[in-house]
């Protein structure tokens, strides 16, 4: 009976090592799981943060590019106002010169 209770004992003592062993080994595979998720996670992130910014910076150029065509447009629009005024005014002053020219005969 001392024998078996002994190797029972023993038995025991080895499972236990075995169970502590292997909890001890799932673990250290959990921890390293969990940093190359964490590592990958944190790579992703770094990624889609960039392409991101590199969307805000392609959107603001094309904004200011458009901005700039418009200005460009508007002002080549009052420089067709001012020159279509100028001529107005000549073709006015002429008009005004033969009327003056008609009322002289």
């Amino acid at each position: 009976e001392k024998e078996a209770t002994e190797k029972t004992m023993e038995n025991e003592k080895e499972a236990t090592e075995k169970t502590m062993e292997n909890e001890k080994e799932a673990t250290e595979k959990t921890v390293e799981n969990d940093k190359e998720a964490t590592e990958k996670t944190m790579e992703n992130e770094k990624e889609a943060t960039e392409k991101t910014m590199e969307g805000e910076k392609e959107a603001t150029e094309k904004t200011m590019e458009n901005e700039k065509e418009a200005t460009e447009k508007t002002m080549e629009m009052e420089n067709e106002k001012e020159a279509t005024e100028k001529t107005m005014e000549g073709v006015k002053k002429r008009l005004q010169k033969r009327r003056w020219k008609r009322k002289k005969r």
